[in-house]
This record gives structure tokens, sequence and C-alpha cells, in this order.
């Protein structure tokens, strides 16, 4: 399956800005872990389980439907209503893509923001999904919520833990490579049981959900939250590159920038976790959407990883070796 380009913020340096290290001096990140949005993206999922999306046979997903123990001890109209919102969310929001889909987007960056389903009115929410979601909600919060609430508290603990020892030094090297610098805001991470079929994902307008009902935990969990932060620099990057091929006269494959991502987040967290598998070896995008780009990857940007030559230099090179 093909990984597609998300849409986001990047500061973009001229050709002759020089490598540094970046100080951070402050908070990196900011985690979210919320009733409403743990609700919202566990129906999201199963609605795809039923509508039978191929997605929902991947691996950060494919036990969600599975995941019911303490149904059936509920009343025969609570499980009428669970299965009546399921069905709201495969006839609608399920069939929306969670990261392209502009509305769907609004929507869960609303319900994000809302840390109980009784926030949701004052939200702007579409009236149908927030009435569905009340009414789902004493249904999720008696079965689901206590199991779901621990693992994304586990998986935040985890992240915080990770941050405060290796963040500063990550995030340095991310934007010394790229040239940009961090936002002086924290980037705002939302911590559900299930979020997608990729296990997290990030969008514009800076919604970024990590899932934490899946192994990508330890140096794979930093890696995932770098590379979804990494995101929210795509279309100032985009840009970038896109200067560069018009300069060099090559084209622009469309994957390439989340194929940097992919590599660069990988090769720096190797660098702070020796014998780390990277995800981009773990989830097997090499050996699929992105395989063009592993084999240049390595020959032309990773000695500018080490630093050898500049930004723009390296690109031209990947671009030049992959119009061949």
């Amino acid at each position: 399956m093909l990984i597609p380009l998300l849409l986001a913020l990047w500061v973009s340096p001229t050709s002759a800005t020089p490598i540094r290290d970046v100080p951070v001096d402050r908070a990196l990140f900011r985690f979210r872990v919320g009733f409403s949005n743990n609700l919202h993206h566990f129906l999201y999922v199963l609605g795809r389980a039923r509508n039978n999306a191929p997605d929902a046979r991947r691996e950060a997903v494919v036990n969600a439907p599975k995941d019911v123990e303490g149904l059936a001890a509920r009343s025969e109209a609570e499980r009428a209503a669970w299965d009546e919102a399921v069905a709201f969310y495969a006839a609608g929001p399920s069939k929306k893509d969670a990261v392209f889909d502009g509305d769907l987007v609004r929507q869960t960056q609303r319900i994000a923001a809302a840390r109980d389903t009784t926030d949701l009115p004052g939200t702007d929410l579409d009236p149908a999904l927030a009435a569905m979601l009340a009414r789902a909600a004493p249904i999720y919060r008696a079965v689901w919520w206590p199991r779901h609430q621990r693992a994304a508290a586990a998986r935040r603990d985890e992240l915080q833990a990770l941050v405060e020892k290796h963040g500063d030094a990550l995030v340095k090297r991310l934007t010394s490579l790229y040239g940009t610098t961090w936002p002086d805001d924290p980037r705002t991470i939302d911590l559900v049981a299930y979020s997608n079929w990729a296990g997290a994902y990030s969008t514009d307008g800076g919604l970024i959900v990590i899932g934490s009902l899946n192994d990508y935990g330890g140096s794979l969990a930093l890696e995932s939250l770098l590379h979804e932060s990494s995101h929210q620099w795509d279309s100032e990057m985009d840009r970038r590159l896109s200067a560069i091929a018009a300069k060099s006269g090559k084209p622009l494959p469309p994957l390439l920038s989340h194929a940097l991502i992919f590599y660069t987040t990988g090769e720096i967290v190797k660098e702070a976790f020796p014998g780390h598998v990277p995800l981009g070896e773990k989830a097997g995008v090499w050996n699929r959407g992105l395989a063009p780009f592993k084999l240049v990857l390595e020959q032309y940007w990773q000695p500018y990883i080490r630093g050898r030559g500049t930004f723009d230099e390296a690109i031209a090179a990947v671009l030049a070796h992959l119009s061949q």
C-alpha cells in the first residue's frame, strides 16, 4: 500500500543554511489521553472492519473487533446501542480517510480537544456524530475505557520517559538536518487505544494521534513520535523539494518526502539505540510503496546525515539517480 504524503508546516531554509545544533530549552511535547477521542477512534476502526476495508486487516487494528471482553455482560439494550454506533461509523466517518478527509480531520480535532462527551456540545461538532458518541459513551466507559485508558496512559508514560532522556538530542538532530526549528509551543500528541491502520498518523492543523494497543513500544514508539511530528513540516518540505527538482531539471517522486522521514528518523533513533530496527523495516514499507527509495537514500542521503555535503546537494543527487 502506498503511504501518502501528509500536509503541514515546514520552515524552509536556503541552500546556504548551515547545519547546526539548535538549542532546545522548552517542553517538546504535550501528551493527552482523552475519553472522547479514544471512543471516536475505536468506533472508527470498528466501522472500517465492518466495511471490510483492506486496512482493517493491518497489524495495528486487526485485533480491534476481537476486543469485546465485558460486552456480553451488558444488557441487550446496551449491546444494541453499541452496535448502532458501529453501524453509524461504518456508514459515515469510517468511509473517510482519517488523514486526508478535511471534514473528518476537523471533527477529530474537536473531539480530541474535548476531555469527555459532556464537553462535545460546545465543540461545533456535527450534531449527529455528537449524539452518537454521547449515546455510546456509557457502554464504552463501562466495557472498554478502563483498559484502553491504562494502555494509553502507559504508552504516554513510556514516551514521556523516553523524551526526557533522548528527546532534546534527537530533536536537535532533526532540526539540524532539516535546517528548521521546533515550534515554540509543544507538539500535542493524542494517545488512543487504536488510531488507524498505521498505528499512528499526523495531519495538518497539528493533529498527531498515536495508538497504544500495538507492539510499537520502546525505541519504536519514540521513532513513531518523531516520525509523525516530522510530518508537521510536510507542506513546505514538498515546496523545497520541488524547488530543488526544478533547478536540477529532474522530476520529483511524490513519495520522496515520506521516504526521507522514514529513513531519517530511523537512522537518528539508531544512533541513540544501537540495534534498533527502524519502522520502515519492521512495517515492511521498503518492500512496498517506498521500495525504489531505500538504496538511493543509503547512497546519497545517508552521507548527508553523517555530516557530508548539504541538504540541497544530497537531494539533487537522489533526484538525479531516481530519474535514471
